[in-house]
């Protein structure tokens, strides 16, 4: 089964429902179905998360992504795939759980071959 490319219009949400918002770090003219691609070192925010823990509010701040395709590279970073996993991460850095892939394109999948991009 093939892995597709996350681009801005995928939804990924935290474990909780809070909206991860994709900002673009690395910069190129690639795109995927007019939309930009998802790379590992772009920045992944997350808003409008409920999370509390006890007393204290934990909500989910940012996803870091612990793996990506290691066959596309866009301006030396490998691109977000639909099999990425990301894990969710309050302000103090506490791990809350994995990053849910709600939706993502389904046309153009990660390629065969190491393919580079500048």
């Amino acid at each position: 089964m093939p892995a597709f490319i996350l681009t801005r219009r995928s939804v990924i949400l935290c474990p909780h429902g809070g909206i991860v918002t994709h900002i673009p770090m690395t910069f190129s003219e690639y795109l995927i179905n007019g939309e930009l691609p998802m790379l590992l070192t772009d920045q992944y925010l997350i808003n409008g998360c409920p999370n509390i823990l006890g007393t204290m509010p934990s909500a989910c701040f940012k996803v870091v992504w612990t793996s990506a395709s290691v066959y596309l590279i866009i301006k030396g970073s490998p691109a977000l795939l639909n099999t990425s996993v990301g894990l969710c991460q309050a302000m103090n850095g506490a791990v809350q759980g994995p990053a849910i892939i709600s939706s993502f394109q389904t046309t153009v999948a990660e390629p065969t071959e190491i393919t580079v991009v500048s």
